[in-house]
């Protein structure tokens, strides 16, 4: 049974600490001065603010959460993630709602040329020969806001390359929490243009269950990254939407209590066959 969604313990009082414009510039004082540790009044003079006490109250409420004094003031790890939050919001969605069409190499289906664009914090890639949606996929504004337009795909496929590796290694992209692979191939809500290819993600904190096409979980599997490079391809210098057979490949239901799913990705004649459990674990794999 999934988790449900929750707010985490505490999240209120957190939000409430940074709710507050001279709690927030003490941040990036100490980001900006990192690793060295500042003085109080140096760290005063920094953010500005004339009078001590109202000062010292706000340093202290982002004691011991977010700042740490040892030799000076400096930020803790919540408190460094905390400034990264705040700069990766600098880019609201509307920033970046303009970008595209651009082209985004062959189409998976029919081999014409895709168009991808940005809008409402999702990056799309779809064919306009075809009229096949290729991928839409969560995208932060920054990501997109700090990149040239031609250059948007291939910055997007690393990303996407980055948040697939995060999730397949076992932690959620929102709260780093862990999270739990169960292949969902009889899902209502599967995600995947091939509902059989389908591994839901829930986080055992926050409750999200983010999916995945299966074969994007075995993306950094040894046996699998073998396979590419001997095919000549590189994750890193290709699409992950170009590679139909690596995306779309064959499947056969191998068991299904407990389940067991058989994928065969073939390229240029070769192919590589690769057995995966209910948690999208591999199990066994071949070339042949």
């Amino acid at each position: 049974m999934a988790l449900e969604r929750r707010t985490p313990d505490g999240a209120e009082n957190v939000f409430g600490l940074l709710a507050n414009g001279v709690r927030i510039d003490i941040l990036r004082a100490l980001w900006a001065a990192a690793p060295n540790p500042v003085a109080f009044s140096e760290l005063r003079d920094r953010v500005g603010v004339e009078d001590s006490g109202t000062f010292n109250y706000h340093l202290d409420q982002l004691q011991p959460a977010f700042v740490t004094k040892e030799d000076g003031y400096r930020l803790s790890y919540a408190g460094r993630q905390a400034v990264g939050s705040v700069i990766s919001g600098r880019f609201s969605a509307a920033d970046a709602a303009d970008v595209g069409p651009v082209p985004a190499g062959d189409c998976m289906h029919c081999g014409e040329t895709t168009e991808a664009t940005y809008d409402d914090g999702f990056f799309v890639v779809d064919c306009p020969a075809c009229e096949q949606l290729v991928v839409k996929m969560s995208t932060p504004p920054i990501v997109v806001a700090s990149t040239e337009p031609e250059r948007l795909p291939s910055v997007v496929s690393k990303h996407v390359l980055t948040r697939t590796e995060r999730l397949s290694r076992g932690f959620c992209t929102l709260c780093d929490g862990r999270v739990d692979a169960t292949l969902a191939p009889e899902s209502e809500t599967a995600t995947t243009f091939r509902p059989e290819l389908d591994v839901r993600f829930t986080c055992r904190e926050c409750g999200a269950e983010p999916r995945l096409n299966v074969a994007a979980v075995l993306f950094d599997h040894p046996a699998v990254v073998s396979f590419l490079h001997d095919a000549g391809v590189d994750l890193r210098e290709t699409y992950v939407w170009e590679i139909q057979s690596l995306l779309d490949p064959e499947a056969t239901v191998v068991d299904r209590d407990p389940p067991k799913l058989r994928l065969t990705f073939e390229i240029d004649g070769e192919a590589l066959t690769v057995v995966v459990d209910g948690s999208a674990s591999v199990v066994e794999y071949k070339r042949v």
